[in-house]
This record gives C-alpha cells, sequence and structure tokens, in this order.
C-alpha cells in the first residue's frame, strides 16, 4: 500500500470508487445492525473472511462446471 502522503486527494475528482464498493458496504452495515455485534472489528473480520470463503468456493464451482 502507497504511503498516504505520497497519494493526497485533492479534490472528488480524485476518488475512484470501484462499483461494488457500495453494495458490499450496504450489506455489510446491514449485518453489523442486525447483529449488534460487541466487538465490530472481531464480526468484521469474520464477515469478510465468510464473504472470501464463499468467492472461493463459488471460484472453485465454476471451475468444476467449465470441465
Amino acid at each position: 500500500m502507497a504511503d498516504v502522503r505520497e497519494q493526497r486527494i485533492y479534490c472528488a475528482e480524485q476518488i475512484v470508487v470501484p462499483p461494488e464498493l457500495p453494495v458490499i458496504l450496504k450489506h455489510y452495515a446491514k449485518e453489523v445492525i442486525r447483529n449488534k455485534p460487541g466487538d465490530v472489528v472481531d464480526f468484521s473480520a469474520k464477515y469478510f473472511r465468510s464473504l472470501l470463503e464463499k468467492r472461493a468456493k463459488e471460484h472453485e464451482f465454476s471451475e468444476i462446471v467449465k470441465q
């Protein structure tokens, strides 16, 4: 990751938001609100780890289907 001081943002046009980010954050926020975790950081780590595992399984399945 680049040093923040090397990439200062001076205007909104410099900010590029990946198209999937708003949807990911919306789903994440809903889960935090629903679950009301005592430790939000721990919950967040588990939530995003679960997303990674789900994506990996879907990728494995799509590779099997292609064969």
